[in-house]
């Protein structure tokens, strides 16, 4: 497998996906590379046979982040 990242002309956001992949697998996206290369591993975990379990100290930073983002909104 060799993921491919890439910038649209115009976009502030990077791509990344995996050409040797059939049809049209979901993409990952993200401000950085990290971020998209991240968004396609969760996008695609079950074809490359990844689970994650969030641990409970976790949740409450992810509650507040999503508060931020919605408040964004």
């Amino acid at each position: 497998m060799i993921l491919t990242i890439h910038k649209k002309h115009g976009s502030k956001f990077f791509y990344v996906e995996d050409l040797s992949l059939p049809g049209s697998p979901p993409m990952g996206r993200g401000r950085t590379m990290k971020e998209a290369i991240g968004d396609w591993l969760h996008n695609n975990r079950t074809e490359v046979n990844v689970e994650f379990a969030v641990d409970s100290t976790a949740q409450p930073a992810e509650m507040r982040r999503r508060r931020r983002e919605l408040a964004k909104r």
